[in-house]
């Protein structure tokens, strides 16, 4: 039978460029996946004909770059084919589906993450705005399942929430900690799973069962069969898998993995899959593990499984993986030995392992079966340590990593034309892609540290506490020898979500570590630069047909155009730094972006926003958007950007103009002789608006304008301190959503944090400390603390600089 025969690599899909969080086998032919590069995208199964069968069009594969297990894995006539269906501002963690109805035929795409707002719409739907948009939760959403219409979701503000009909129906409290776990067994019974590890049964929105199912957080609930309501499985970061009855009862309890278990999901048959951060897939049929399939990356992050049996995992690499019993499914021998090579080939820090080398048996204790399936044992080859991990199916032992120093093993990574041993992703703010924290094991790591703090701009409190997160994240390197004293290892100060570690029980989620005790001033411009490129060139190339079919030739896009078009969006797939000569005055970037004030200008309403968009992100990494006629900003008052009930304009106005912060060319446009009026125009663009992304992004420009005026000591600079202040005070005095709330509330504590005294009389006279105090009193204190804490802050400055009679 298929079920006793091993899974195999079946494909390998290669799309996002940064980690998988969650992935879901809806059917055997489509696969939604989400990711922190801030995507979800829809794999479709495309089945095309061979060379020399009438097809001539067949699908090539992506473009991107490939792991290096693929770069001999040539792409077949079939196979999974990916499309984004949606963007986000900030990391994507959680995935569910809705099945077809009546109103959505196509079923529905549910999604969340770091934004703390549910994402939900159609496959397939591209539009600007979610279908429906649930908003309620006020910290990362982490967990989402569904049950006909219901949708329940947990979160890191340790509740979780039911949803009917797009509206919130119940909140489910009693949580102490993030709800990493949901799954809806009806419309009214709900099963939570949580970081305090305790599993919590609710019936609508009473708490009626509670066990302390875990000894760590758990991350995973998943049914066993849906003929029996309440049956569950149950994973953690204690390496440990679960089953209980409906009553609550623990059933059987498997030591599963040596670190966290991030995911497990159930086949058709019964059987169970798992994965976590000992980046391996395990199957189970109950307490017998069948097999261990390494992946070659830090962490297996998420599993699937499909109805038709086979399983899909989502990786620290960005990678999705297919895996498959069916021979006919399976990959071909190339790709095979081409991933079997990847995995034997993975090092492994010697300094982390506890191994004698001299002790080790040689290449003859590969001539004795493993005891259990998943064995692993280390050999000495020739003075080459090489670890092994037995599998069962195949009778046979398989090379897993090599053992070597972490300062010699040669895997180094390039950033900024050098080459390190490690390259960070740092999560500094919601929102904002994270920062690159560059080191190299020679190095000692507080002068890491602060070489990092430094170029970011960043508070010297966090000096020991990102020491520590490299050392932590580096253990067993031999690190520079004129280290400090090691302080009490710490998590990563500035990360929505901690990399756990095995072993590491400090890092327990999900609570970041306190903030500081300061905020204010804020000191880093943020940007607002992602985009879709693909599918603003669809809809633009769409609109130019609409202009071809109505003879409207005047508007029209000719072939150079067209090429024109390609090039630009090319440059933007990769951009270079603001401060090259192609970013300045490539052909590419100076034609496309002729080409898009063209459209801009030519092209009303709806059909200049995709223009809109690539010229927002065009602002962010290149000064010729500043440096060339027409002005910029009479460019976009001409398209009607600065319009209130333009609500789409209006956005891409202000991210135009918040982007430029990001280059002196740009700064210096935006905070020069048309700074009053940008500002007040900005202001307007929003002031009737209920838009959340008009909103946010008219409060980031604010909070930008805010950090520059902080940096100054140029006296002309008052008038503009007091026109940001007029528009700043505008924007708190009215409700609106939380972030933008945050974002502007911090420009505001920025200004008023370096403002002169005459700044503060304008401050007094325009009744800013009853605006403030009136934020307190309209908000959830509890949900939004970071407000409640800006708030405070303020407060104290208020203290500092009392009113004069």
């Amino acid at each position: 039978m298929a079920k006793d025969l091993p899974f195999k690599l079946s494909q390998t899909l290669v799309g996002h460029s940064e980690d998988v969080k969650d992935v879901l086998f809806v059917d055997p032919t489509t696969i939604i996946s989400c990711s922190r590069d801030a995507t979800v995208r829809i794999w479709n199964y495309l089945v095309v004909e061979e060379e020399g069968e009438g097809n001539n069009d067949a699908y090539t594969g992506p473009s991107s770059e490939t792991p290096s297990e693929s770069d001999v894995t040539k792409p077949t006539a079939s196979g999974f084919v990916d499309t984004i269906n949606s963007n986000a501002q900030g990391f994507v963690n959680c995935l569910a589906y809705m099945k077809p109805d009546d109103d959505h035929p196509k079923g529905l795409v549910i999604s969340a993450g770091q934004e703390s707002l549910i994402d939900v719409r159609p496959p397939g739907y591209l539009g600007p705005d979610a279908a429906y948009l649930l908003i309620g939760h006020s910290g990362n959403v982490c967990s989402l399942d569904v049950h006909g219409t219901t949708i329940i979701s947990g979160s890191w503000d340790k509740t979780a929430i039911v949803w009917k009909n797009w509206e919130k129906k119940y909140v489910l409290e009693g949580h102490t900690a993030a709800v990493w776990a949901v799954m809806a067994v009806s419309d009214t019974e709900f099963i939570t799973g949580c970081a305090d590890g305790q599993i919590r049964w609710y019936r609508e929105n009473q708490l009626y069962r509670s066990v302390q199912a875990h000894t760590q957080p758990v991350r995973g609930i998943q049914k066993l069969n849906d003929e029996k309501d309440g049956v569950f499985i149950s994973c953690g970061n204690d390496g440990i898998i679960k089953s209980w009855s409906k009553e609550g009862r623990e059933i059987e309890t498997v030591y599963a993995h040596t670190a966290y278990i991030y995911s497990i999901t159930v086949l058709p048959n019964g059987e169970w899959a798992s994965c976590g951060e000992d980046r391996t897939l395990k199957v189970w049929r109950k307490s017998q593990c069948l097999q261990s399939i390494s992946h070659p990356c830090i962490s297996v992050w998420c599993v699937s499984a499909s109805p038709n049996g086979d399983l899909v995992t989502g990786a620290s690499d960005g990678v999705l993986r297919v895996w498959s019993r069916e021979a006919e499914r399976h990959a071909d021998h190339r790709t095979l030995k081409a991933y079997s090579e990847a995995i034997a080939n993975l090092t492994i820090a010697e300094e982390t392992m506890e191994i004698d080398k001299e002790s080790l048996p040689g290449m003859s204790a590969l001539g004795r079966p493993g005891k259990h399936n998943g064995e692993k044992i280390h050999i000495n080859n020739d003075g080459n340590i090489e670890a092994y991990q037995w599998s069962s199916s195949e009778t046979t032992w398989e090379q897993v990593g090599v053992v070597a120093s972490a300062v010699s093993s040669g895997r180094k990574v390039e950033y900024e034309g050098q080459f390190y041993d490690y390259v960070f992703d740092v999560d500094f703010e919601e929102g904002k892609p994270p920062k690159k924290l560059p080191f190299n094991a020679s190095q000692n790591p507080w002068e890491a540290a602060q070489i990092f703090l430094d170029k970011n701009d960043l508070p010297k409190t966090y000096l020991d506490t990102t020491a520590n997160f490299i050392i932590q994240n580096t253990r067993g390197t031999q690190l520079g020898a004129s280290q400090q004293p090691q302080l009490p290892a710490s998590a990563d100060p500035f990360g929505i979500e901690n990399r756990y570690r095995p072993g590491d029980e400090l890092n327990q989620p999900p609570a970041p570590p306190p903030p500081p005790p300061k905020v204010l001033p804020w000191k880093t411009y943020l940007d607002i630069a992602s985009v879709n490129l693909d599918a603003a060139t669809k809809k633009i190339l769409e609109h130019n047909a609409h202009f071809l079919s109505m003879n409207q030739k005047e508007k029209t896009l000719n072939d150079e155009d067209v090429n024109t078009l390609k090039a630009l969006t090319g440059f933007l797939a990769k951009p270079s730094s603001p401060t090259s000569a192609s970013a300045k005055s490539s052909a590419a970037v100076k034609n496309g972006l002729a080409l898009l004030i063209k459209i801009i200008s030519e092209w009303e309403g709806v059909r200049n926003l995709a223009a809109l968009d690539l010229l927002r992100t065009l602002a962010r990494y290149s000064p010729a958007v500043v440096l060339s006629e027409p002005d910029l900003l009479e460019v976009l008052d001409n398209a009607k950007c600065f319009v209130s009930k333009n609500t789409s304009h209006a956005t891409f106005g202000s991210r135009v103009l918040l982007n430029l912060f990001h280059h002196s060319e740009g700064l210096e446009y935006v905070t020069g002789d048309k700074a009053i009026e940008i500002i007040e125009m900005v202001g307007t663009g929003v002031e009737e608006s209920q838009n959340r992304l008009a909103l946010i992004s008219a409060d980031t420009f604010f909070l930008n304008f805010a950090v520059y005026l902080s940096k100054q000591q140029d006296p002309t600079s008052e008038k503009k301190a007091i026109c940001l202040l007029q528009a700043l005070l505008k924007r708190i005095e009215r409700p609106c959503d939380t972030e933008a709330l945050y974002r502007s509330i911090m420009g505001l504590g920025t200004l008023m944090a370096t403002g002169s005294k005459f700044f503060w009389y304008s401050v007094y006279s325009r009744g800013a400390q009853k605006i403030v105090s009136d934020v307190l009193q309209r908000i959830d204190k509890e949900k939004e603390k970071r407000i409640v804490d800006v708030v405070t802050e303020i407060e104290g400055l208020f203290a500092k600089h009392p009113q004069e009679n």
